[in-house]
């Protein structure tokens, strides 16, 4: 493959950083290099940049300022969101074994581990099964709730089928519910609702008050932005309390120094998601589609995992019979094309996909998938060249 161009299509996993978000951060770093809690003139400088950074996420989300914490990506912002909660209700007097939470059994590791964590303490956590197509139900939902629920935690888009979930109508559905918390937090209505936004802010109007949850996660490395930004929304009746110790920053939510360089690029990369975003998700879907059709076109066996309506614009994750998802990525590597199995937080051979074993219940399919996830500059001709890699890999990887 030397001298070939390569076509990049693990966009869920990671994005290409957009050269002007680059720019702002190369910038930022000649010219603003002070720690931001530092009373000198560099200090204020570094202060001021990271202050108008996140006026500049709050007006691309309508939301105040204040309410946004900075973190060090999606998972940091997903940890502090679950943990945070459990915890600022414990120093309040709740004991883990009087707190209860509903998620899905298809979420991002970085939710479910966090609560496989929380469960070692004494926490009860449900796991609601979606429904064939990757949808989880507002009823399934309701049906879980206990009087002393104090979460509910959600992806908002799956990181790996890409379905997006009814989030705003789980909202209403919690809104009736009577809970025993209150008097922990008379300020908070439970269960209070978290959303894991990570995937939706290129394709996806994700607003807080959209969603309608008192918690919304984002990462800054899914939208074209720098790595290592995470932003969490933060409702001021949800009590939180900082995962570790070591500073007051972030209103003593989130202690150490703040990196001022990469949150501006962060802010001017949510500014770029929301310009334009209904165009490009037209534009992008239309690309997918032609993937998809492409797909079941040339590898009849191969099946479109997930909803095809309600489904982001870039996504199409497939189970194709007979293959071993792990290899058939290696040799689409090899043909130039990068793809991914199932989501990158797993990690490299880790073997199944807990989406698809959650859905299919079959471990076989589990092992049988291949994510594409296309970016806004993949054209027709990209997805062309990987499905054609694809039957060449196919060829090789079921002998």
């Amino acid at each position: 493959m030397f001298g070939k161009k390569r076509i990049y299509l693990d966009f869920a996993s990671a994005t290409p950083t957009d050269p002007r978000v680059a720019r702002a951060v190369f910038n930022a770093m000649r010219e603003t290099y002070g720690n931001p809690s530092a009373a000198h003139a560099e200090g204020r400088r570094a202060y001021d940049l990271l202050e108008q950074s996140r006026e500049a996420v709050a007006r691309s989300f309508a939301i105040k300022p204040e309410e946004l914490v900075f973190t060090s990506g999606g998972t940091e912002a997903n940890n502090l969101a679950i943990r945070g909660l459990v915890e600022g209700l414990r120093t309040r007097g709740a004991r883990y074994a009087e707190l209860h939470i509903v998620t899905s059994s298809i979420e991002h590791s970085s939710v479910l581990e966090t609560l496989h964590l929380l469960e070692k303490e004494g926490v009860v956590v449900t796991y609601v099964s979606p429904d064939k197509d990757g949808i989880v139900r507002p009823q399934r939902i309701s049906e879980a709730l206990k009087p002393n629920t104090a979460l509910v935690t959600l992806a908002h888009v799956n990181s790996e089928i890409g379905t997006i979930q009814p989030i705003a109508e789980i909202a209403t559905a919690l809104a009736s519910h009577e809970s025993v918390l209150s008097r922990f937090a008379p300020e908070t209505s439970f269960p209070v609702l978290h959303a894991d936004a990570a995937q939706s802010p290129l394709y996806c109007e994700a607003s807080p008050h959209i969603l309608r949850a008192s918690l919304v996660s984002y990462d800054a490395q899914k939208l074209m932005g720098p790595k290592g930004v995470g932003v969490l929304y933060r409702d001021f009746s949800i009590p939180l309390s900082p995962l570790y110790g070591g500073g007051s920053q972030e209103r003593g939510i989130r202690p150490g120094t703040e990196n001022a360089p990469t949150i501006a690029g962060a802010a001017l990369a949510f500014a770029l998601a929301k310009e334009g975003r209904k165009a490009r998700a037209i534009q992008v879907s239309a690309v997918r589609d032609y993937l998809v059709e492409l797909v079941e076109k040339k590898v009849p066996s191969a099946e479109l995992m997930g909803s095809s309506v309600h489904r982001i614009a870039n996504n199409a994750h497939f189970v194709i019979p007979g293959i071993d998802g792990d290899y058939l990525a290696v040799l689409m590597d090899k043909e130039g094309i990068a793809v991914s199995p199932r989501s990158a937080c797993i990690g490299v051979g880790a073997g199944a996909s807990r989406v698809v074993l959650s859905i299919t219940g079959d471990e076989q399919k589990a092992k049988s998938t291949i994510r594409f996830s296309l970016g806004p500059f993949t054209t027709k001709s990209d997805v062309e060249k990987a499905t054609d890699a694809l039957t060449r890999s196919l060829a090789v990887g079921v002998q």
